[in-house]
């Protein structure tokens, strides 16, 4: 009979003691089977963990385990502790999902007036250190941090007066979020960040408080309105000044306009009465009356030459009826 014609019927045994005793040892495999399987434990992401004996509910604090598979036993669990950021916020205001309602920090100012802060921390545990943490604070850490945050935050508001805190905001929750470096550090936990985004007074100092700030902003206004006027005054003398000095610049240009037209219209005079000197001189030298037998080379004498002169002018005149005929 080959391996492929046996069935269920044949491997189990015909006698009831041995039957008994393959039921047996079925179930105990099976039940093994599902130990080991039960003996895997996880870690679940963004997590960190701590080993603990789900019978005796003894915590191992030798090591944390971080995100992952382990095979620790059936009998063991893990405890998960997240390591993500978690917030701690000190307002009366309505809180995230996972976020302890707590009440403003309440505290007073360098001055001792009475203020009420609205304050968001936001930390993160040192997932090494977790055995620590459990060993010293178990799983109420964040309760601790919250108290001695507080005392911690409330001391410090006392190093600064009120109004600092919108005069020099950076460096008011700067001084805050070190104190808090300070506070978490020694518990295990990395202060990542804090943010002051409230302050309050009693109603009485935030009156005076508002008047003050409205009286020191209309002397500001009134400065800045004086500046500006005076800027503006020395802008005005400026442009008169550059206004003067176009008009004397115009006025003195038309000015050496006028003289070079002048001077050109009088050395075109001089050049004319030159040439015309010059052309006189050409023809007093040119036109002579011939010498003859009885008589000898004579020049023009000066009514002559006039009568010379005019006598051309007309000549140039077209509608003068005058003509010089041509010497036979």
């Amino acid at each position: 009979m080959g391996i492929s014609e046996v069935t269920v019927g044949d491997m189990i045994p015909s006698k009831p003691e041995k039957r008994c005793c393959a039921m047996c040892g079925c179930i105990s495999f099976l039940i093994i089977f599902i130990l080991f399987l039960t003996s895997f434990q996880q870690v679940n992401r963004l997590n960190a963990g701590l080993l603990r004996n789900g019978f005796t509910g003894e915590v191992n604090l030798e090591r944390s385990y971080l995100p992952g598979r382990y095979f620790v036993g059936f009998w063991n669990e893990f405890m998960h502790f997240p390591t993500t950021l978690n917030t701690i916020e000190f307002a009366d205001e309505a809180v995230e999902e996972g976020v302890q309602q707590l009440g403003k920090l309440r505290s007073r100012d360098k001055d001792g007036k009475q203020i009420w802060l609205d304050v968001s921390v936001q930390y993160r545990i040192y997932p090494n250190e977790l055995p620590q943490i459990y060993r010293e604070m178990t799983k109420l850490y964040e309760d601790v941090y919250i108290s001695e945050l507080r005392g911690a935050l409330q001391r410090i508001t006392n190093e600064f007066t009120v109004d600092e805190a919108w005069k020099d905001y950076s460096a008011v929750n700067q001084k805050m979020l070190d104190e808090c470096k300070t506070v978490l550090l020694p518990r295990h936990a990395e202060c990542w960040g804090l943010q002051l985004w409230g302050v309050r007074l009693q109603t009485e100092y935030e009156n005076q408080l508002v008047r003050t700030q409205v009286r020191k902003q209309a002397e500001e206004t009134a400065l800045a309105t004086q500046t500006q006027t005076e800027y503006r005054q020395k802008t005005e003398v400026i442009l008169a000044e550059y206004v003067a000095n176009v008009t004397v610049i115009n006025q003195k240009g038309q000015a050496d306009k006028q003289r070079i037209e002048r001077d050109a219209l009088s050395a075109a005079q001089s050049a004319l009465v030159g040439a015309q000197g010059d052309v006189l001189k050409i023809v007093f030298d040119t036109v002579k009356l011939n010498a003859t037998d009885t008589t000898t080379e004579k020049l023009m004498s000066g009514s002559e030459l006039v009568k010379y002169q005019n006598i051309l002018m007309l000549k140039e005149k077209k509608s003068s009826n005058f003509h010089i005929k041509p010497a036979l």
